[in-house]
């Protein structure tokens, strides 16, 4: 292969201070480890879905099966058409794409561990942010793991192997 595979990575991950509190949860992992393999493509759904940084919090809210994407401290404040506008537009990106590291318990980018609230405030379920919802959907054999997985050695071996094959299953087709 000429060139590195690709994979994007939660642009917080990297340092960058895009969450809604304006701070970054570098990791050292993947700058070290992963960013000596891939080339690596820096997403953050929500500023890039338009909400800015320092922005309100939100949580994912409802159903847990198609949750919405609501304010923390002001439930009338709804960005889930803003997240799903981004994320579907983003998928275009993703088929260059050979793998994806995202942050978890995020509501945009969390992968498995991303709580939904019901309406009352309780944990009724955990699942997959918006963000990930739409590219696993759309691309489910895509190597997608996150930041908790990838600091262990051993999982994080396992990602890269995916990564590889999948991106010389790329270059084959």
């Amino acid at each position: 292969m000429a060139s590195r595979p690709r994979i994007a990575v939660s642009s917080c991950l990297l340092g960058n201070p895009v969450r809604y509190d304006g701070t970054g949860r570098f990791s050292e992992t993947i700058c070290t480890h992963l960013a000596r393999q891939f080339e690596i493509v820096a997403v953050c759904p929500e500023v890039e879905a338009g909400l800015g940084t320092p922005r309100p919090p939100v949580r994912l809210t409802g159903n847990p099966r198609h949750p919405l994407a609501l304010g923390v401290e002001d439930a009338s404040l709804d960005v889930t058409a803003a997240l799903l506008r981004f994320s579907d537009s983003w998928l275009a990106q993703a088929k260059t794409l050979s793998g994806v590291v995202l942050k978890s318990r995020s509501p945009s980018c969390g992968l498995r561990d991303t709580p939904v609230f019901d309406r009352h405030g309780a944990v009724q379920s955990s699942g997959a942010g918006l963000f990930t919802r739409v590219l696993t959907r759309h691309y489910p054999q895509l190597p997608v793991d996150d930041e908790v997985s990838i600091a262990d050695a051993k999982r994080r071996n396992a990602f890269i192997n995916r990564v590889e094959q999948y991106a010389l299953g790329r270059c084959g087709s």
